[in-house]
């Protein structure tokens, strides 16, 4: 998947006060409301609920996260425990719009030195949709129908398996850094501040392991920096800072370029940012 995996630019890192603008905070970005089965009713602890004039939430920009959240922790279960959140019992069928499908227990990943961090991060990932979903309460969208072969590769290799993690781990990285100025409650502030820094960790670690494995590139958007030898985190050149993406441009990566709905989330996230 080369730079030109998506039509248009994503555009150049924008400061925390341009992210609020470009997302919009209101219903001409992300006018459709949730469907039957998308975001509960509630609100999540303050600052849920809808605002005036339909801006968007702190329970909005949770349930953002909490389906980002899913994917990762289903990646990762699946890959290095062939088990699944519900499978698990983190949650239950009936808290699910569909099914998780694809992927599958990585070959020769239990012998390799990237098992231990496979199966570390999945832990946080994992606690990260617990505190989600406990934070938000009655509000928190369901998981929604997953595909993990979406891009047709992650599961083949240890190297295959780096390659779509260092993808998500990157994206994870930049949508907190994009979102967290958002935030309008300093409790939501500090927990996504301790999540965006966990993510960090994930994003280092995988993208040395990547670099070890042999695995650079190529580039999955025209913000992403592939780990290399030579830069091997995801900074930028001249201000050592981490590439920051909104809502749009996690959008278009998670479902394979296509509007509302397709690559890992075939029926469309769950919630009001979709």
């Amino acid at each position: 998947m080369g730079s030109d995996f998506f039509d248009d630019r994503a555009g150049e890192l924008v400061s925390r006060r341009d992210v609020a603008r470009k997302m919009g905070f209101g219903a001409v970005m992300f006018a459709a409301p949730a469907p039957s089965g998308g975001a509960a009713a509630g609100r999540a602890p303050g600052g849920g609920g809808r605002a005036a004039g339909g801006a968007l939430t702190d329970q909005d920009i949770m349930n953002f996260a909490l389906n980002l959240e899913y994917l990762e922790a289903e990646f990762y279960l699946r890959a290095a425990r062939n088990t699944s959140l519900v499978e698990l019992g983190v949650i239950s069928e009936a808290d699910t719009t569909g099914p998780t499908t694809g992927g599958k227990l990585v070959p020769n990943l239990g012998s390799d030195s990237a098992e231990f961090i496979a199966r570390a991060v999945g832990t946080d990932e994992l606690n990260h949709v617990k505190f989600f979903r406990s934070a938000l309460g009655s509000a928190a969208v369901k998981k929604p129908a997953i595909d993990l072969d979406a891009l047709g590769f992650g599961f083949g290799s240890v190297a295959d398996f780096l390659r779509l993690a260092r993808i998500f781990e990157d994206t994870g990285v930049s949508a907190f850094s994009g979102a967290i100025g958002l935030l309008s409650d300093e409790a939501h502030r500090q927990a996504a501040a301790k999540i965006l820094a966990t993510e960090a960790e994930h994003a280092g670690a995988i993208r040395l392991l990547a670099i070890s494995h042999g695995v650079e590139g190529p580039a999955f958007d025209d913000l992403d920096i592939p780990p290399t030898k030579e830069h091997p985190f995801s900074t930028d050149p001249d201000r050592g800072m981490t590439v920051t993406r909104d809502a749009r441009q996690i959008l278009r990566i998670i479902y394979g370029g296509k509007p509302g709905r397709g690559g890992f989330y075939p029926q469309g996230l769950n919630g009001t940012v979709r």
